[in-house]
């Protein structure tokens, strides 16, 4: 069984916002994609997250999003 990484956000604006700085950064290439978010993660949440692929990358990932002003509303391990 195989777990997945996945960042929630209050609204698809931050899900795109922080997509688009996570691709763009210059510093690091974070490997990361749009997901919709996995059921039973809460209803107050967007229906679209950002998967972390390389969940080596968590910390810097989170870093990286304070910085920017877009934490993620939770961080999630999901098991497939």
């Amino acid at each position: 069984m195989s777990t997945r990484l996945i960042l929630t956000f209050s609204t698809l604006h931050q899900v795109l916002a922080a997509e688009k700085s996570l691709r763009s950064a210059d510093q690091a290439s974070f490997n990361v994609r749009p997901t919709p978010t996995p059921p039973g993660l809460g209803a107050a949440i967007c229906g679209m997250s950002i998967e972390i692929l390389d969940q080596d990358q968590k910390e810097k990932v989170l870093q990286f999003l304070r910085g920017k002003q877009l934490p993620p509303t939770g961080v999630h391990l999901v098991s497939n």
